[in-house]
């Protein structure tokens, strides 16, 4: 595996262009330069996924094997964060109206794709001969448990939709409150999940999605501090990292140790992508296909797992894994795509996501 976290390091090399001497990158958070960055995470959630089918170990492993346990649920954070600030975004943009709109646009419309997709699961485990409990069944679609998919991230990212949507029709035009109820709730969810004794990568990370609202509140502050006087840049990029060190052997203490530690990642990563642009058409195309990657990339693995693929060839497993993960991204994309604008494309003006 460390061949293709090779190759996936120079991919990043693609493209990549440094900000000029005493100035940040501009489109640092633009959603071109977070779709490459969810681009990069994307594929390191593959890998993640393609290991739990195949056998790690010996020399031409063991530079991925500790990559994987280093970086561990971090590799979830930026979708977390950068979904929280889109969200506070178009908030800020659009108000109510936007909130409003939260339940149609953004919980129904992932929790069709999703259920499209758990329909896909059902019938390759039937053709494959595996069963799972009705009631299993029937919570996978609403990714409380899975039938060979990924599920958490789904059902973390529903609930987090209906608590904008709860915290911003109390709050209504009150910005700040609206992100500190969204906060609270989303402190309440974590506590629910651990008293349903839910696994710890199911809320240890959650907590970027109200983190990524409260930097589009205070974004545009903190860019100006930093354009005018940059060594407040590298005192607070040299402090989150301090932070980051500190916690980081702490991490497996609780969820707020580990909270923590993904914020300090994606502090670093935010003030890194100020001074350093990457993006190309292949993490471009990554990025822009997350929730299909994500949720389908299963399927030809459950398959060529089945095939006996993984066990014989690990390499030719992950290769053949991706390129069937690909096509049928793009498909499942497009056929949604169509489906949305029969389904959720309003006849008068629509209020865009």
């Amino acid at each position: 595996m460390s061949v293709f976290l090779l190759l996936t390091v120079l991919v990043v090399f693609l493209g990549m262009k440094p900000a000029k001497n005493g100035e940040l990158n501009k489109d640092y958070i633009s959603i071109n330069h977070t779709t490459a960055i969810n681009g990069l995470f994307t594929i390191f959630v593959f890998f993640t996924h393609a290991c739990n089918y195949i056998t790690l170990g010996g020399i031409y492993d063991i530079h991925y094997s500790r990559f994987r346990s280093y970086i561990l649920q971090t590799v979830v954070v930026t979708f977390l964060f950068y979904s929280g600030y889109g969200v506070m975004e178009s908030i800020k943009k659009k108000g109510t109206d936007y909130v409003k709109q939260i339940p149609k646009s953004r919980f129904l419309k992932v929790l069709l794709h999703f259920d499209i997709a758990v329909i896909l699961y059902l019938i390759l485990n039937t053709a494959l001969g595996i069963t799972f409990p009705i009631k299993g069944i029937l919570l996978s679609f609403i990714g409380y448990k899975s039938i060979g998919n990924s599920d958490w991230y789904i059902f973390a990212v529903l609930g987090l939709y209906l608590i904008v949507f709860v915290s911003f029709m109390i709050a209504r035009k009150n910005k700040v409150l609206g992100v500190i109820l969204t906060t609270i709730l989303t402190l309440g969810f974590v506590y629910l999940q651990i008293r349903l004794k839910r696994p710890g990568y199911c809320y240890n990370t959650i907590i970027l999605f109200p983190v990524g609202m409260m930097y589009s509140m205070v974004h545009e502050y903190i860019e100006k501090l930093f354009s005018k006087h940059e060594m407040f840049y590298y005192i607070a990029f040299a402090g989150a990292f301090i932070i980051y060190s500190l916690i980081f052997p702490k991490r497996g203490g609780g969820v707020e140790f580990y909270g923590m530690w993904a914020i300090m990642f994606m502090a670093l990563i935010v003030f890194a992508s100020m001074k350093v642009h990457i993006g190309n058409g292949i993490l471009e195309f990554f990025g822009s296909h997350v929730f299909s990657i994500y949720i389908l990339q299963r399927l030809p693995m459950k398959l060529l797992d089945h095939l006996g693929l993984a066990e014989s060839n690990k390499y030719v497993f992950v290769v053949m894994s991706l390129l069937i993960t690909i096509a049928l991204a793009v498909t499942f994309d497009s056929a949604m795509d169509k489906l949305d604008k029969v389904i959720f494309t309003r006849k008068k003006k629509a209020i865009a996501e």
